[in-house]
């Protein structure tokens, strides 16, 4: 994994870090793609309006991976775990598209 700032920082969660904010910026990207306001986007993720706020704002620490991936999945997105290496590599299914 390519250095980033939490672990230039010194984060010991660094690399949970870096996988919170890539998916914290897709789902809030894709909110804004569509042109969704607070309102609708919460109806669709589950989330009341300060919470919509948190996301748009890229506030990191108040979600966790899992449930980046859930929003994923309720904007219409499959979401898949990657695994490879030692000569294996396969795919762990973890939400279909809502």
């Amino acid at each position: 994994m390519v250095k980033s700032a939490f672990h230039e920082l010194g984060f010991n969660n660094a690399d949970e870090l870096v996988t919170k904010s890539q998916l914290i910026r897709f789902v809030a990207g894709e909110i804004r793609k569509r042109g969704l306001t607070q309102v609708v986007a919460g109806e669709i993720l589950g989330l009341d309006q300060p919470n919509v706020s948190a996301l748009m704002n890229e506030k990191i620490s108040r979600f966790s991976v899992e449930r980046l991936m859930d929003f994923s999945a309720k904007l219409g997105f499959s979401v898949t775990i990657h695994i490879e290496g030692n000569g294996i590599e396969f795919d762990v299914p973890v939400q279909s598209a809502a």
